[in-house]
Parts: C-alpha cells; sequence; structure tokens
C-alpha cells in the first residue's frame, strides 16, 4: 500500500501544514477531500443563510424523536452537535440516505435528506466552523516544558533532554510540535501506544503471564499442526522449551497489537487496523502459522545476545520484537489456499476475546464491531427490549417483531459478515455441506450501513466478508470518531463526554459541543494527513483537555472533564522510576503487586483503577520508602554528570560546618538540588524563596541535624549505621532485583573520571539519610503517581 502524504510540501513547510491543522482546525471545516467529507467534499455551502424550513420540519417528525429538539441527543439517539459526517451537505445527505432513520431507513432519500442535512449543519454545527483543538474559552494551558514532561514520561517512559527543553522554551507550540513528534519514532513510544488499545481489545488476556499457552491454544491443531512447534525442537531441555514456548505464545497474542505498531511506525494509515489483507507475525509465531512474509526477500533481525539459551550451547537469538507483515497461503483443514485477512476482524486472538455461540450468531462480534471501531452503542437504539426476550412470541422476532428489529436491523448484517469464522475463530466456509452451517433465513443478510455484500459476479465477496466490511468501516466516518474516542480514553483517562440530551443545562451543552468540535478537528487533521495516529495522538496532547492548567469556572461553568490527571498505571510507575531514578521497584515484577496498584490483566480485571484507594495509597507510601532507601545511595555511585537526581551534590556536601556554622555555598548546592528534585520527581519548577522549596529544605535539615545528635551518642543510639537496603553494593536488573556486585573505581586512574563508580556502605555524616527522607518525601506526593 502506497504512503501517501500531502503532496508538494518540503520538511518545514509540512510541519507547518500539520501544525495549522492542530491550531486551527474546526471540526467541520477541514479542507481533506477524501471519502469522509470536508469543506471540498460537498457544494457550496452559506452556514449564515436562510434556515432551510422544509429541512426543519423533515427533521422535526422524522429525527427529533431521536436527536432531540436541540441536535444534542437523547438516551436513544446520538447528538449531532460536531457529528462525524457533519462536514457538507452530501456527506451528512448521502448518511441519511443510507443509514436513517433507524427501523426505516430510505424514508428520507433525495430532498428530504439533502433539506434536512443543511437544517442539522445550520442550526446545530454552525456555532462550532471555526473551533479550534488546541483553545478552549476559560482554559489556561500549561507551558511547552510542561506539557513535553509529561508527555515524554507518559508514551517514552523518558524525561525530555535539556535541548528538547530548551527547543520549547524557544519555539513555542511549533517546537513542542516538533519534539513530540521525534519522541513519537522511539520503540518506547509504540509500545505505549499498544497499551493503549489493548485496554480496549483486551487481547493481553493470552499473554504468557496470565496462561501458559493462552494464545497458541486458541489455535486449531489441524489448520496449524506446528502450533506446539517447541515441543518437538527440544524435547529433552525444559528450560529451553520453556523459554521458546513463551515466546512463541505473546508473538500470537499480541499479533492484533503488533498491526498497530506497524502501521504508526512505518507511517502507514491506521486503517490497516480494518483492512490490511496481511498479518503480523515475528520469527517465533511463523513458525507455528507457516505464513509466508510480503516481502520474499525479507528476512528476520538477530540481536547480539540470545534470547532463549542453554548451557550445552543452543541458543535462539531472533528479536522477538521484529514484527513483519505475512499471509497465510498453505492449505487450511477445510480450506484450500489459506485464509483472507481483515486487519483485526481476522485476527484469531480478537475472534476469541469476542467469541460467538450457535444461538448468538456472531452478535456479541457485531455490537463490539460497532463499539469499538464505529463508536455506537446498539443497545442505545430505540425500541423496547422484553425482559424475557421473548417479546411478542412471533415465530422470528430478530425480524418480524417490530419491538426487535430496530436494533438487529443494524446489527445483523455485520454479524452475517461474521458467519465463516467459528466460535473458535476458525475459517470455514458455510454451506450446505460445510460443518460450519448457517442458516441465512432467519437473519439480515452481510451488510452494513444499509449496504449489503456483493456475494456474486466479478465483484464477489462470499469468502471474504469481513474483508468488504472492513473496508466498509475504515470508509465510514464513525471509524475517526472512534478511534480519536479510543485515544482519548487512553491518553486522558476518561470517556468522552456523553451527550447531554435537550434538556441538559447550558453549560454542559457548551462542555459537550466544545469538546466534539475539537475531538472531530484532530480526527479530520488525523486523516488529512494520511491516517496518521501519531497526528491524531499529537492533536489530543496539545488541546486543552490535556494540557489544563486552571479553569476559569465563570467562563467554563461545566468543567469536571477538563485535564487529563489520572492515578498512573503500573507499568507507567516502572517507567516513571526508571526515568526519574535509574531503577525499576522490584514488588511490580508480581502480577497481585500490579492489580492491588490499580493495574489489569485483561482477563478477569478490565479496567484499570484512575482513582486510587486506600489500599493504592498504602502500597505508594511503602514505595515511596523502599526506592528512595535504594535508590539515592544508587545514584551517588555514580559520576555526578551521570547522575538523575543529586548532579549538584556529593556525599559530603553538608549545610553545616562541624562547630554548627551554616556553610553558604553548601546550603544554596543543596537547594539547587531540591530545586532539581521537585522538576525531575514532581514536574514542578521552584524558584528561590519559593514555600515548597522551604519546606523541603527544611526536612533535610532536621533529619541531618537529628543524625548529628545521634552520631554524637553512638552509646545511646545502636545501631546508628545505615542500614544494608540503603546501600550501594550492586547494581539493579531490569526488574529490580539486584546485579552484579558494583567495582569500585574511585581511586583507579586506568578509568575516566565521568565512569568511575563508588561503592556506598556507610553515611557518617548523615547526608545520605537527610536526601532518603527528602526523596521520600516527593515520591508518597500524590503528583508522583497522579500525572
Amino acid at each position: 500500500m502506497n504512503n501517501i502524504k500531502p503532496g508538494g510540501f518540503s520538511g518545514a513547510q509540512r510541519w507547518l501544514w500539520l501544525i495549522a491543522i492542530l491550531l486551527t482546525l474546526g471540526a467541520c471545516s477541514s479542507e481533506y477531500s477524501g471519502d469522509v467529507g470536508g469543506a471540498s467534499a460537498g457544494e457550496e455551502f452559506n452556514p449564515i443563510g436562510p434556515i432551510n424550513e422544509n429541512g426543519r420540519q423533515q427533521y422535526l417528525a422524522q429525527c427529533a424523536s431521536c436527536h432531540g429538539v436541540d441536535g444534542n441527543g437523547t438516551p436513544a439517539g446520538t447528538s449531532l452537535v460536531g457529528c462525524a459526517t457533519c462536514t457538507s451537505v452530501n456527506v451528512l445527505a448521502d448518511e441519511i440516505e443510507r443509514t436513517m432513520p433507524i427501523g426505516n431507513v430510505g424514508r428520507c432519500i433525495g430532498n428530504c435528506a439533502s433539506d434536512t442535512a443543511e437544517y442539522i449543519l445550520q442550526v446545530f454545527n454552525n456555532r462550532i466552523l471555526n473551533s479550534g483543538t488546541s483553545s478552549l474559552e476559560g482554559v489556561i494551558n500549561s507551558e511547552q516544558q510542561i506539557t513535553l514532561r509529561q508527555a515524554t514520561l507518559q508514551f517514552a517512559g523518558r524525561l525530555p533532554t535539556t535541548n528538547e527543553l530548551n527547543q520549547v522554551a524557544d519555539g513555542g507550540d511549533i517546537a513542542l510540535n516538533e519534539a513530540l513528534t521525534a519522541m513519537m519514532n522511539e520503540e518506547a513510544f509504540y509500545q505505549s501506544l499498544m497499551e493503549v488499545f489493548n485496554e480496549q481489545l483486551l487481547t493481553d488476556k493470552y499473554l504468557t503471564r496470565n496462561l501458559t499457552e493462552g494464545g497458541i491454544n486458541l489455535l486449531d491443531s489441524d489448520d496449524f499442526p506446528n502450533r506446539k512447534w517447541y515441543n518437538d525442537a527440544y524435547p529433552d531441555n525444559g528450560s529451553m522449551r520453556t523459554c521458546v514456548r513463551t515466546q512463541t505464545n505473546d508473538a500470537v497474542a499480541r499479533a492484533p497489537l503488533e498491526l498497530i505498531r506497524y502501521a504508526a511506525k512505518n507511517d502507514l494509515p491506521h486503517t490497516l487496523f480494518m483492512t490490511a489483507d496481511f498479518m503480523m507475525v515475528n520469527w517465533y509465531s511463523q513458525q507455528v502459522y507457516e505464513a509466508e512474509l510480503l516481502d520474499v526477500n525479507d528476512t528476520f533481525n538477530q540481536l547480539d545476545e540470545p534470547v532463549c539459551a542453554i548451557e550445552d550451547g543452543a541458543s535462539l537469538s531472533w528479536d522477538p520484537n521484529d514484527f513483519k507483515p505475512a499471509k497465510i497461503n498453505k492449505d487450511l483443514q477445510f480450506e484450500l489456499g489459506g485464509m483472507p485477512h481483515a486487519g483485526v476482524l481476522t485476527s484469531p486472538m480478537f475472534l476469541n476475546r469476542y467469541p460467538t455461540t450457535f444461538t448468538n450468531r456472531n452478535r456479541h462480534r457485531s455490537k463490539t464491531v460497532f463499539d469499538y471501531f464505529l463508536d455506537t452503542d446498539i443497545l442505545r437504539i430505540q425500541g423496547s427490549r422484553p425482559g424475557d426476550g421473548i417479546g411478542d412470541e412471533k415465530p422470528n422476532p430478530t425480524l418480524l417483531d417490530e419491538a426487535c428489529y430496530p436494533c438487529h436491523q443494524v446489527m445483523d448484517p455485520v454479524a452475517s459478515a461474521f458467519q465463516h469464522w467459528t466460535d473458535r475463530g476458525q475459517y470455514i466456509v458455510t454451506g450446505s455441506t460445510s460443518p460450519n452451517r448457517w442458516d441465512n433465513s432467519d437473519i439480515e443478510p452481510a451488510g452494513l450501513g444499509g449496504k449489503k455484500v456483493p456475494l456474486s459476479g466479478s465483484e464477489g465477496n462470499f469468502r471474504n466478508m469481513l474483508q468488504w466490511l472492513g473496508k466498509e468501516i475504515s470508509e465510514d466516518p464513525r471509524f475517526i470518531r472512534a478511534t480519536v474516542r479510543t485515544l482519548y480514553r487512553g491518553i486522558i483517562g476518561q470517556e468522552p463526554l456523553m451527550s447531554p440530551g435537550e434538556n441538559a443545562s447550558e453549560a454542559d451543552q457548551k462542555a459537550f459541543n466544545d469538546q466534539r468540535a475539537i475531538l472531530n478537528g484532530i480526527g479530520q487533521a488525523m486523516v488529512a494527513d494520511n491516517w496518521s495516529i501519531k497526528t491524531a495522538v499529537r492533536g489530543i496532547i496539545l488541546s486543552p483537555y490535556y494540557r489544563a492548567n486552571s479553569v476559569d469556572i465563570n467562563e467554563l461553568a461545566s468543567n469536571k472533564h477538563i485535564g487529563s490527571s489520572q492515578f498512573i498505571s503500573p507499568e507507567q510507575l516502572q517507567r516513571k522510576l526508571k526515568a526519574t531514578m535509574g531503577i525499576v521497584w522490584d514488588d511490580l515484577r508480581f502480577e497481585n503487586n500490579r492489580l492491588m496498584l490499580g493495574g489489569m490483566d485483561s482477563d478477569s480485571i478490565i479496567e484499570r483503577i484512575r482513582e486510587p484507594s486506600g489500599l493504592m495509597i498504602a502500597i505508594q507510601n511503602r514505595m515511596s520508602v523502599e526506592m528512595a532507601c535504594r535508590g539515592v545511595p544508587y545514584d551517588f555511585t555514580w559520576h555526578s554528570s551521570k547522575r538523575n537526581l543529586f548532579p549538584f551534590v556529593e556525599t559530603d556536601t553538608a549545610p553545616l560546618a562541624d562547630n554548627g556554622d551554616p556553610i553558604p555555598d553548601s546550603i544554596e548546592s543543596i537547594k539547587r538540588n531540591i530545586q532539581h528534585l521537585h522538576w525531575t520527581l514532581l514536574g514542578e519548577r521552584l524558584n528561590s524563596g519559593d514555600p515548597e522549596l522551604e519546606a523541603s529544605y527544611q526536612l533535610f535539615l532536621q533529619v541531618y541535624n537529628q543524625g548529628q545528635i545521634m552520631l554524637a551518642s553512638p552509646n545511646d543510639f545502636e545501631p546508628y549505621p545505615v542500614s544494608l537496603s540503603c546501600q550501594a553494593r550492586r547494581d539493579f536488573r531490569e526488574d529490580g532485583r539486584t546485579g552484579n556486585s558494583i567495582v569500585d573505581t574511585s581511586e583507579d586512574s586506568a578509568v575516566a573520571i565521568e565512569d568511575r563508580r563508588t561503592l556506598i556502605r556507610s553515611d557518617d555524616n548523615y547526608v545520605i539519610r537527610s536526601w532518603i527522607a527528602v526523596v521520600t518525601y516527593l515520591l508518597s506526593d500524590y503528583r508522583f503517581v497522579y500525572e
């Protein structure tokens, strides 16, 4: 697939073009000329002309009962303010003709549809045509450096560099956008992006950490006889087999999320999530599927160090993160020539995570598709649902019962498109002699939004209905909104506002309309940039919902949704500890601890806890004590130029002389380092004389003074030496456990000064323990875990 970018732009021009879109694009004023609409997609439209009276009458007669008299929606219908198809009369009219009104599609076509569309744009959308995506009346955004720090920690697991901070300080939002774009080329960003989408898909349920061979066991052994190839390859070596089994299973489980990573990393359109005619495999999962790489000349990367190894020399060094697009072309148990791929829709992990039954008939999968990829809640469609599910006892209620049909008319065509995929995700084409039976008489034929899948002729799609469906979804404007919604929820930590309804207060309606305008603008910018998921992420980061620092309640009375503060996940906490302190907390190796800290396993726990409980705060306090105890002395083992926490002081930088007199230079260095700690750990800039700076210094001084009293009376305070756990004798592994012993080279002239290491066995002047107290204080601050 060609990677189409806005043509004729130099690098600098393209930066300015993207900035212009992200900073000024209105929700309904895009210049994009694609299928999803935009100013160039239809005829000239005057939003301030006379109201289309015929459109008003049609709207009140056929639309208002669901969408509200003022267009703000009701429990039965979504808002039309800033709707995904509210981009031109032609686009909206086409949507009305194809899909509305629900339960009687086709009732409003031709002039009815165009008049109604014009009325909706005039009355409900004119007020947001000039809205921007980066500012909001009544909201003051954080400065660029603060935003960059928050974004690099959240997405890249690191602090911004000095050069990056200087760039955004001098260059404003344009420089911030450039810094964010560069950050999005880092591998950590792609891992964070997959975490965001897993919060929705939940396919990480099948990782080995949750269930051994959880993903592999979902594959049919007749289709994939090599699914457990490692058993034959290593029959006599359990440790090697276990390692390879883990790598293989996790590669199988991660395939749908790797598709998101692949598109983002290669600047390909995110629509591949629906349309990719391939799947993602690494070397380990290729052995399972016997899949053929799209590029037959491509090879998998090998690492310098083995991934799995045993003492007798057997090893594998294939990079487990090197995924490539491939197709299953080999004959399957019931099908010759492999299977048709359609992005995530044909993923065995997705199909098993959202299974079906003989009586459900893929309706669970259909509901999921509408929710995740079309931003539509099937259960909110107007109609009555009998509590016992029986209805009027008609022979085929989903087709004949008027209480059931409005929902099933929408849902069942998508359900029928999944008919060739069994409850276990096996591809078996339906037919009269097929083991996968499908009765077409009691369910709507496959399709979407009033369109039916063409089943015969040169354009026939009978065997590959999901490929047809994926293409239709990718071209549906609702896919834009669904994608932005997924990103918004994962990044901001809350769902976009629900339609407040026609009886809502003016403040609530304004809050919803403003947010819909901004998010639609971000979506249009994403589409205009070749469906770049990175553009959408940048747009959300630059938006006031991410950057808000303060709110004027007089300007914005409804404001609880403003700001992105949330209790960070255990994975984000580990990355933040690594970025700020250089080591992670070994207690979070254990899944039970991660779950108690608000994490999720995508299996029994499928939502993160974003508001801390008493238990979570207690865990934070324990983390603060343990990490300060380990991290402070460990940081001092390095040369000052390589330290995370203490670049401005040494272990002998004391505030007072032996006679108790202040040492001004030392006090200045200590306070300067405290300022550095507040920025590094809490993201706040403290000026000299700031009360917070003074409070932290007084804590340091009080602990130091108490230490001097204890050091002066060793017989009264036993034991007074620094505890073993707060010494720095060993390095730390990636998971936080202690590693190899540190070799003290502090006096070794053969080692460059900046590369020398110093063992920390004692704290003779109580300076280290004073710093441990300060770092404990800062780590226990809610702002450290509540970004």
